[in-house]
């Protein structure tokens, strides 16, 4: 199965370190955001199976984006990654629907694991 994948990250390195480390996987990265109002925007045009989301964006922050998601697009799947380390951060992002937290600094295995578990997670008929 093959997942259609938005990115809503502000920094461009690491957008690159996404598209590297997911190319040759079952995940397809279909567009980028970079910030919080073009990503929500991007998320109603595209309805993406899986949102690889930062919390800290421009416009919007990524706890706003989460807390729409849901009502933009009811099957995606939520996969956090951020600098946030702090535990009420974690939980409140899983309580908006977050399906995943990963903290930066991360290595590829640990990225590659969170996004087989966000994937793991898809229960709904694929959108892309």
């Amino acid at each position: 199965m093959t997942y259609s994948c938005l990115i809503i990250e502000d920094c461009a390195f690491i957008r690159e370190v996404y598209y590297l480390n997911l190319r040759n996987s079952d995940v397809n990265i279909i567009d980028e955001a970079t910030d919080g109002k073009e990503g929500l925007e991007k998320i109603v045009l595209h309805r993406p199976d899986l949102i690889i989301l930062d919390l800290v964006l421009p416009k919007i922050n990524g706890f706003d984006i989460l807390s729409q998601v849901h009502q933009l697009s009811p099957s995606s799947k939520v996969l956090v990654i951020s600098t946030m380390e702090d535990s009420t951060f974690k939980k409140k992002a899983q309580s908006l629907g977050a399906v995943g937290y990963l903290e930066k600094p991360f290595t590829k295995a640990d990225f590659l694991n969170a996004i087989q578990e966000a994937t793991q997670h898809y229960d709904g008929v694929q959108n892309g």
